[in-house]
């Protein structure tokens, strides 16, 4: 499958140029394929586990690689443990998803500061 990048760029330039900056709240503001929307937030995924074991908040040895996949439906991590911990997560839709990452990172990020 031929992905054309340059109709999503004049796309993308077209929409920011109408509304005068970045509309993107979430995965789902995204003008993506949703194909495409799974590789972003397998990416925010891996860029948030990097951002744990930068600041040591997460040990690298318990749960070092795999920050998440997306297949058939499922997210599977071992990483993050969601909303219901283990390996294998359910969510609602991409947005749903990336929100429980962001809730997870962040509430680790104030454990370690509260100590």
């Amino acid at each position: 499958m031929e992905i054309k990048f340059n109709e999503v760029n004049k796309s993308v330039a077209k929409i920011r140029a109408q509304r005068w900056g970045n509309e993107y709240y979430s995965v789902d503001d995204l003008p993506l394929t949703y194909q495409q929307k799974l590789c972003v937030v397998e990416y925010l995924a891996r860029w948030l586990w990097r951002l744990l074991l930068d600041t040591e908040i997460m040990d690298s040895h318990c749960k070092s690689y795999d920050p998440l996949m997306i297949v058939d439906g499922k997210a599977h991590s071992y990483v993050f443990d969601m909303e219901d911990g283990g390996r294998h997560h359910l969510f609602n839709d991409l947005k749903h998803l990336e929100e429980m990452m962001y809730k997870e990172t962040l509430d680790l990020i104030k454990q370690e500061i509260r100590g």
